[in-house]
Parts: structure tokens; C-alpha cells; sequence
């Protein structure tokens, strides 16, 4: 395998901030992680709609040139 010269950035700040962020969410409470996981769903809810109401109007498209 030969050395292509690629040089990359310097991610290390990333992944110290990732692994603070897990160390973070582990030491919650169990109540603070569920309220966590409802909050995100909360976020998703539009998107969630969006992406249904999109596939519906696809489905309906599809039928009708059928």
C-alpha cells in the first residue's frame, strides 16, 4: 500500500466533545433520558408529517397514472 500524501483535518476537538456528550447524557436519570428521547420526538413530529403527507401524494400520483 503507498503513502497518497492526504493529509486530513484535525478532528480530535470533535471527538473530545462527542465523548463528553455521551459521558453527559450517561450520567442522567433515567426520567431525564426518557424526557430526552420525547423531546426529539417532539422535533421530528413535522418531519415525520411532511415525509407521510409526501408519500401519500406519491401513492395518489402513481395511482392515478396507473
Amino acid at each position: 500500500m503507498t503513502n497518497t500524501g492526504a493529509k486530513y483535518p484535525d478532528i480530535s476537538d470533535i471527538l473530545q466533545r462527542k465523548a463528553e456528550g455521551r459521558k453527559e447524557i450517561a450520567a442522567r436519570t433515567f426520567g431525564q433520558k426518557i424526557a430526552m428521547v420525547e423531546a426529539m420526538r417532539e422535533r421530528l413530529a413535522p418531519l415525520k408529517r411532511l415525509r407521510e403527507k409526501e408519500r401519500t401524494e406519491r401513492e395518489k400520483a402513481g395511482a392515478v397514472k396507473s
